[in-house]
């Protein structure tokens, strides 16, 4: 089990990334929802981390 939430954590880790890298090719516009989903991934991964 604990080696599924370590793939879950790194799977979360490589989408956050994916998304940071591609805030510069939105519209000014779309930057705060994309942020909002940046930081809602981020608590995701952060809420699997207790499970370590």
């Amino acid at each position: 089990m604990e080696n599924d939430l370590t793939t879950q954590i790194s799977a979360d880790i490589t989408l956050i990334k994916e998304r940071i890298a591609n805030l510069s090719q939105l519209d000014l516009a779309e930057h705060s929802d994309a942020f909002e989903e940046v930081h809602r991934l981020l608590q995701h991964a952060l809420s699997n981390l207790d499970g370590i």
